[in-house]
């Protein structure tokens, strides 16, 4: 016996209030007491579903991730890669900003949390970016062997920028990221 499933409606309302929260008060002033509060769910019924706060935020930025930041595809990479970048860095001069450097701290000191941030959020986004490559690749608009390496090129000036210069993730600076991560996708 497996026991009851899940409430979607549960599990909307923590998420909601997670994001009410940070946006009220910081990852810092957010606990899961404030959290059972603010969604009117129990901290027992939270805790069946996370381990603790860092759980519950990514499970809040994941399903966002997943359900408003599309994958792209006009037939060109470039486009394809510019709507991506302008999109996520739209989200992350805002509150996905702050999620995600909470989740990079919580990230940097507990491993078995980097491996479901790798699990549930960056796998996802990396895959997106891969989905876009190879779309790209049979028309003929990719011919560098690596895949990994432009997906590197892709987030890793994001997230550099996202942790320590969040005023560079603009659309020009999107736009020349763009260029570049193009330059590099057609060298052999």
């Amino acid at each position: 016996m497996t026991g009851r499933p899940r409430d979607p409606a549960v599990d909307d309302a923590i998420r909601q209030a997670t994001l009410q929260l940070i946006e009220e008060q910081g990852y810092k002033g957010v606990s899961m007491e404030g959290i059972a509060a603010r969604s009117g769910v129990s901290k027992q019924a939270i805790y069946r579903r996370y381990a603790g706060k860092g759980e519950v935020i990514l499970d809040a930025l994941a399903t966002f991730a997943k359900t408003r930041l599309p994958t792209p595809d006009t037939g060109d990479l470039r486009e394809d890669l510019l709507a991506l970048l302008e999109e996520t860095f739209a989200g992350q001069r805002g509150i996905n900003g702050v999620l995600n450097r909470a989740l990079a701290a919580e990230a940097l000191q507990d491993e078995s949390f980097t491996a479901l941030l790798n699990e549930r959020l960056i796998s996802h986004r990396r895959d997106a970016v891969r989905e876009i490559l190879g779309h790209a690749r049979e028309r003929g608009e990719v011919s560098h062997p690596s895949d990994d390496l432009l997906i590197d090129l892709v987030f890793g000036p994001m997230w550099y920028a996202l942790l320590l210069d969040t005023s560079k993730l603009t659309d020009a600076y999107a736009a020349a990221l763009t260029d570049a991560v193009v330059a590099v996708a057609r060298t052999p």
